[in-house]
């Protein structure tokens, strides 16, 4: 049997109201804006095959102010955050030159980002800022913006530069990995940012740079001088990782289009992941204390093989908001019993890799688990798990990818794990990055 209802907002009973959202159509000229009839499906009557998917979960501010393109992924809880009081806010329909946030197609905006349209500086940065010559947020076609990941603006993201040897099919890529953040900055095409790395304000990173995890890029000569040690060149694995990333993402627009037209209510709360691709075949329902479990109306969103120890009751008193646990990719999830979960954790995986965590453990606000192959440790291979025991406790924004956490074992706040196996016990030190099992460095922003 499936559970399958509706939480209404603010009780824990049941309601079995549905919603239908409406009609509607806009011409495409760059790109289209993401209004209500336009929304989760944009252009609402474009085909799957082209059509750019909005999680209903996912926050946009002056609408008009926004123009999205074609085969783009915007996960639960991404913020778009145009300025609604902006000088032509009185006008039915703002010129293109008056856009504020610009992505064109192909990119992905993955679960709980953000991008702001401007933000305050202090009067340093903005004269940095201002150098660039830069309005709103630009972000060209095939940008990944990974999970938790930040665009502050005026910024600019792969829409000028050039062509790399390292990518040998002339298709540009940006990657923005796990809570890194450009602020105020150019990133020109083929660049990224590894996790928790970060482009400051006035700074351009030029083709085939990538900033090194935790590093914080301030100046020209640290963007443009590897030898400085905050930044490197891309090499072909990188390309290959990013293209593999960009082809999922593009699945994603079509197949939850898709899904959400077989039946609006499945694309919110506890819910079917998709299903229909090659690294997904299947739609699948996450199950609670053992039950398949279906419900639209929950406040976090709970996605395909996803097997909790906890019961419905016990997720509402655990759970904070904004969490998106996300099988659609990688799978199963197996989470034992939760302790506490904070605001905006995010959970998920490669393809074909799983994610397995223990009881009593703790996750702090923006704790990033994300599975994807224990690769090379102990004997691990591309579809090893990532893995959590017993009573570990994830400190605010710390990240865990491709590694195992021993029982008891605290993870500092703002510190990357990566392919690395954490000993019982351990206490992982605030902000530092360890990778494959050696301390890189520490994060410097």
């Amino acid at each position: 049997m499936i559970l399958s209802c509706l939480l209404s907002l603010g009780v824990a009973g049941i309601s079995c109201t549905d919603d239908n959202g409406g009609i509607g159509f806009e011409p495409r000229e760059g790109g289209s804006r993401p209004t209500g009839p336009n929304r989760p499906v944009l252009p609402a009557l474009a085909s799957a095959e082209t059509a750019t998917f909005i999680d209903p979960t996912a926050t946009i501010t002056g609408a008009k102010y926004i123009l999205l393109g074609r085969q783009i992924y915007i996960g639960p809880f991404a913020r778009l955050l145009a300025d609604e009081n902006s000088s032509q806010e009185s006008t039915t329909k703002p010129e293109v030159d008056d856009i504020q946030i610009r992505i064109e197609d192909e990119t992905n905006v993955q679960d709980n980002v953000t991008i702001y349209a401007h933000v305050e500086r202090s009067a340093a940065d903005q004269q940095k800022v201002k150098s660039l010559l830069l309005h709103g947020v630009e972000i060209g076609e095939r940008v990944i913006l990974a999970h938790g990941s930040s665009v502050k603006g005026p910024a600019q993201i792969g829409i000028e530069g050039t062509d790399i040897d390292a990518n040998p099919d002339d298709d540009q890529e940006v990657f923005l990995s796990f809570g890194s953040e450009v602020d105020g900055a150019i990133l020109e095409k083929n660049t990224g940012i590894s996790a928790l790395g970060r482009v400051g304000p006035g700074v351009r990173l030029r083709s085939g740079f990538i900033v090194l995890p935790g590093k914080n890029v301030t100046t020209q000569q640290e963007a443009d001088n590897p030898a400085l040690g905050k930044v490197r060149l891309i090499v072909e694995a990188d390309v290959e990782f990013n293209e593999g990333v960009l082809e999922v993402n593009v699945a994603f627009a079509r197949e939850y289009t898709k899904l959400y037209r077989d039946n609006p209510s499945y694309v919110r709360g506890i819910n079917y992941d998709p299903g229909n691709t090659a690294f997904n075949p299947e739609r699948d329902l996450p199950h609670l204390a053992g039950q398949e479990t279906r419900v639209p109306g929950f406040r976090n969103r709970i996605i395909g093989e996803v097997e909790l120890d906890n019961t419905l009751p016990e997720l509402l008193r655990v759970m904070g908001n904004e969490i998106s646990i996300r099988a659609d990719e990688g799978e199963p999830f197996v989470i034992g019993k939760i302790a506490s979960m904070d605001n905006k954790v995010i959970f998920h995986a490669l393809e074909e890799t799983p994610i397995q965590t223990g009881d009593n453990v703790s996750y702090g606000e923006q704790a990033i688990v994300h599975g994807g192959g224990r690769r090379p440790l102990l004997g691990g291979g591309d579809n090893e798990p990532t893995i959590i025991e017993d009573d570990v406790k994830l400190k605010r924004q710390a990240v865990v990818f491709r590694s195992l956490i021993g029982q008891g074992a605290t993870i500092g706040e703002k510190s990357a794990i990566v392919n690395t196996d954490v000993a019982p016990g351990t206490i992982i030190q605030d902000r530092v990055i360890y990778i494959n099992n050696t301390l890189f460095g520490q994060v410097e922003w």
